[in-house]
């Protein structure tokens, strides 16, 4: 006879196999939380945190009105860039390296279309999962406006270059998504 209080039921394998299972994933939910909290994403510097990074962020602000009123015009260019697929939609186009170190250009004209002078322009890359694998550059002036610079990748994948240039006070700081495909 089966009963309430017939204690028989908990011995059974099939019991013991399914609160196993039901720990098991407790205990891998647990795992993957402390995960996310104890490591948090960097998506491009340590100010901006995925939580920080939007148009609310009063230092945000801020640069984005500096960067306006400076009315600097940028371009980034390299020797070794794959040109992207005309048919790619906006938001898949990428900036894609082929080969590491990078030869890298990068030119600077103010609002009138005038080059700038006398800037120094500073390349931060940024290994998104580890900051162990991060680095920064400076970039050379070899011409009026145009800066110059090699950038060693130390790993293919994803970057994320934090560019900024600065004369006599004025900073002008943008981004760049950079994928980096180095041949063995």
């Amino acid at each position: 006879m089966i009963s309430q209080k017939n204690s028989k039921g908990w011995r059974n394998p099939w019991v013991f196999g399914l609160l196993a299972i039901m720990l098991s994933g407790v205990l891998i939910n647990a795992r993957f939380l402390w995960n996310v909290l104890s490591h948090p994403v960097r998506v491009l510097d340590d100010n901006y945190s995925v939580k920080a990074h939007n148009k609310y962020d009063a230092k945000w602000l801020q640069q984005q009105a500096e960067r306006s009123t400076l009315g600097w015009k940028t371009s980034l260019h390299s020797s070794q860039q794959l040109q992207n697929d005309s048919q790619a939609k906006p938001d898949e186009a990428r900036f894609i390296l082929m080969a590491s170190p990078a030869d890298l250009k990068f030119e600077l004209h103010d609002d009138k279309g005038q080059p700038v002078k006398g800037a120094v322009v500073e390349i931060k890359a940024q290994w998104p999962g580890d900051p162990a694998f991060d680095f920064k550059d400076t970039l050379i002036e070899v011409t009026p406006g145009n800066y110059e610079g090699s950038l060693k990748f130390s790993r293919a994948g994803n970057w994320d270059l934090l560019i900024r240039a600065e004369r006599e006070g004025s900073q002008f700081d943008m981004e760049q998504k950079v994928f980096v495909a180095i041949s063995k």
